[in-house]
């Protein structure tokens, strides 16, 4: 409660979904003897989605017994009488249940008393259901109240159900409430309402009864629950209502990417298009954003082995529910646990086989007649279905049954299959209506036959084996926006030039084709030209008309080049001949490649020339590039002045043999690996990459001795605390030049730290807040500084520091 600065005005957001206990924090808080004792004045005022500054200054005078300004409009006036009680005491406000989107003006004008030149060291608390709200009005980090955690919400289930979270009797009753309290998904409003119905009768029959009736589904979305979530999705315009009630086929906790979701949105004419220079992809995704930040989402990160962290969307448990219950007039999920009966009225169908058809010990699927029974009754109400999504594997019985829905369902729009059996080829496919099918996605490995005449197709998502022949009139799919399949794939698509529609092609090989085939494709907004080798002349590259495609947002450009493997350090430019490819040439077509401004990605591999481009090295022609990614450019001695681009954020180089010194701008993202003759980075702006970077990643760069934030504090003047404060990504392998003067400050956002074969180890300051993996690898003994004594310990005396260690791997 007490404000690291007492003179600023502090406002702390806290934001979580209807019924999750917003209210009951702010009222702890308000009521807590600590807050009386702190302020002099305590204001709750309940907002609702009415921002009017003059309603709520004169319910904020309310709180004053002597002041009555009823009848009294002018804002000015009020705000005058208000600022005589705030000025020279302490004062807390809490705004409960902001709902509306608040502009900076209306905010401003309503706190304006609390921020007059003689008011110190007051605090706003604002509940509210949208995260955009929390982030826009927050001047310090918002509290995100989720579920509780299992033990706490076991301890306030048994204080609703018994009325004494230690309440130790009736020892039956236990277990069959932790199965009911598992099941509420760690709301506390369903834990009241169960603890109301629960309390009734404390005898096992009663709350066995519950238990194997289901009433505890029923239980989370009655009354006040059902109210709470109602209240947030009738705030939600029509087209995001639409969108996340058909969120609810999937199953709970379903992970989705946001480009597959707003690819099946758009397929179904969920989005629209309100000007003809936005695309339908990017209001998807501010479909997206807005379910975010209005709490319906919630976005996860995952670490994937092969393309590093990704974020996923995933309703919340409580909202998926909500979404089935509100939706089941068109939308349904059916497997063999549920019993939800598929209407005549269903557009939106997902079937989910996991539970039906496990394998066995060999791998084979055994057959399972009572899911086949409820699978006839399936088809017959599949006459209106837009939908099909099956998930889990299958056998060939079943098939039938899903042949069965394609001559039935002559509608589909989206269609998607994650197994495929045995079975399932032509035949079947051959049945499915292809006039309206937008969306196709199917987990077989062989091409379903003739996909030329789905020529409304928009999306097509296969998973392929890298030899399978790309049927013949696949280029006649011009309505096709997003092709998911490997680069061979790409690039074995003869006159792909014909789809003028595509917006991601990510392997246009120059082997193959004549660049010139990409004139028409203006659509695109990923691009990858591969060998590059093979266009000779500026005017040939220019014939790709890059300079004209306005939606082009990332470029890989690449020769075919490869540097000799080695270990780091390796000066593998003196085994190579300058003369092993044209590099005139290469600099000629590169100058002819010139990309549309609009540029945020680009990735330059293999170039054999010396020089940058012309256009990267004007202002004037890439202002909006965010990442720069050079690559085994062996011969790229200067980098071109990156300082220039005021967008930059991310700088990766690899594999850059005569680089020695790289000026670096204010990042968030910088991996230097392998620049065996890096000696030195400088930096203009050192305060600024120090609050911004990210991710910092130094490898192979054998003689760097200078790195501008490893300096001392005292010579950056930056504080020892503010000291890469952000960083949540740290690896410095085989920099034996380079010394770290300040000790490494694992903070609650450092997330990896990884050190490895370096002479001197920087000290490491541990934090019990630290969520690491560290990896050490053939390096003296690590050492950590103890804030409560000067002395040096070993790495075993200091490791139980690190209370959320992930893993610890020593070679």
């Amino acid at each position: 409660m007490t404000p690291d600065n007492p003179e600023g005005l502090i406002v702390l957001p806290i934001v979580g979904i209807g019924g999750i206990g917003k209210t009951a924090l702010a009222q702890l808080i308000y009521n807590d003897p600590i807050a009386k004792s702190k302020f002099d004045n305590r204001i709750w005022i309940w907002v609702s989605n009415n921002l009017d500054a003059v309603k709520l200054t004169k319910e904020m005078l309310d709180f004053f017994a002597q002041e009555k300004c009823v009848g009294m409009t002018n804002l000015s006036r009020l705000q005058e009488i208000l600022v005589t009680h705030v000025t020279s005491k302490r004062t807390l406000l809490i705004l409960d249940d902001v709902w509306g989107d608040i502009d900076d003006c209306r905010w401003n004008k309503l706190l304006a008393p609390l921020r007059s030149d003689n008011a110190k060291g007051n605090m706003v608390i604002v509940t509210t259901r949208k995260l955009s709200v929390a982030k826009r009005i927050g001047t310090v980090e918002h509290i995100n109240l989720g579920r509780l955690q299992d033990d706490d919400f076991w301890l306030f289930f048994k204080a609703c159900a018994f009325g004494d979270e230690t309440y130790k009797e009736h020892g039956n009753l236990t277990i069959i409430g932790q199965k009911i309290a598992t099941n509420l998904q760690g709301n506390p409003l369903a834990a009241q309402t169960a603890g109301m119905l629960l309390r009734e009768h404390l005898t096992t029959d009663h709350w066995g009864n519950i238990l194997k009736n289901e009433k505890w589904k029923s239980l989370q979305l009655n009354g006040r629950i059902m109210h709470a979530l109602k209240l947030s999705y009738d705030e939600l315009p029509y087209y995001l209502q639409q969108c996340f009630l058909y969120c609810s086929i999937f199953p709970n906790n379903h992970q989705f990417l946001s480009s597959e979701l707003v690819y099946i949105w758009i397929s179904q004419g969920f989005v629209k298009c309100c000007n003809s220079t936005e695309r339908l992809e990017e209001i998807g995704q501010n479909y997206i954003t807005d379910l975010l930040n209005s709490g319906f989402f919630k976005q996860v990160e995952t670490k994937d082995p092969t393309v590093g962290y990704q974020t996923f969307y995933v309703m919340l448990a409580l909202m998926h529910d909500f979404a089935r219950l509100v939706s089941g007039a068109e939308c349904a999920a059916t497997d063999d646990l549920c019993c939800t009966e598929v209407l005549p009225t269903i557009r939106h169908l997902s079937i989910l086989t996991y539970s039906s058809y496990p394998e066995d010990k060999c791998g084979n699927i055994p057959r399972n007649e009572r899911f086949e029974e409820k699978m006839q009754r399936v088809v017959n109400s599949t006459r209106k279905l837009r939908t099909l999504v099956l998930i889990g594997k299958y056998d060939n019985f079943l098939l039938k049954y899903l042949q069965g829905i394609f001559q039935k369902a002559q509608n589909l729009r989206v269609l998607q299959i994650s197994e495929a059996c045995a079975g399932f080829g032509y035949s079947a496919f051959s049945l499915v209506n292809s006039t309206h099918v937008r969306y196709l996605k199917l987990g077989t490995k062989v091409w379903p036959g003739d996909l030329s005449k789905f020529y409304h197709l928009q999306v097509l998502d296969m998973v392929l084996d890298r030899n399978s022949t790309v049927p013949i009139g696949i280029n006649n799919l011009i309505s096709l926006r997003h092709l998911i399949a490997s680069k061979t794939v790409y690039s074995s698509i003869s006159n792909i030039g014909k789809m003028t529609s595509l917006q991601e092609l990510h392997d246009f090989n120059c082997t193959s084709f004549k660049i010139a085939q990409l004139q028409s494709m203006s659509e695109l907004s990923q691009l990858g030209v591969s060998q590059l080798e093979n266009v000779i002349t500026r005017e040939d590259a220019y014939g790709a008309k890059l300079r004209e495609k306005s939606h082009l947002e990332k470029l890989h450009l690449s020769w075919e080049y490869t540097l000799p493997q080695g270990e780091y350090g390796i000066d593998m430019s003196s085994e190579l001949s300058s003369d092993a490819v044209e590099t005139g040439a290469s600099k000629e077509v590169l100058e002819g490649l010139e990309p549309h401004p609009n540029l945020k990605h680009l990735h330059i591999s293999g170039y054999p020339s010396g020089t940058s481009p012309d256009w990267l090295v004007r202002t004037v022609s890439v202002t909006c590039l965010q990442t720069l990614h050079l690559e085994d450019c062996r011969e790229l001695q200067v980098l071109p002045s990156l300082e220039r681009l005021p967008l930059l954020t991310k700088l990766k180089l690899r594999n850059m043999c005569k680089v020695r010194e790289v000026t670096i701008p204010s990042l968030e993202e910088l991996v230097l690996i392998n620049l065996p003759k890096l000696e030195r980075c400088s930096c203009s702006l050192v305060r600024d990459l120090n609050s911004s970077l990210r991710v910092l990643t130094i490898e192979g760069c054998r003689v760097l001795e200078v790195f501008p934030l490893f300096e001392s504090c005292e010579k950056l003047n930056i504080e020892q605390k503010s000291w890469l404060s952000n960083l949540s990504v740290l690896t410095i392998h085989d920099c034996p030049q380079l010394i770290v003067s300040n000790p490494l400050p694992p903070s609650s956002s450092t997330r990896e730290l990884s050190i490895a074969r370096v002479s001197t180890l920087p000290n490491m300051e541990a934090s019990s807040s630290a969520k690491l993996t560290i990896g050490i690898v053939r390096m003296p003994l690590c050492t950590f500084h103890d804030e409560d004594s000067n002395a040096l310990t070993k790495l075993d005396d200091k490791i139980l520091l690190f209370h959320n260690l992930g893993g610890l791997t020593c070679k």
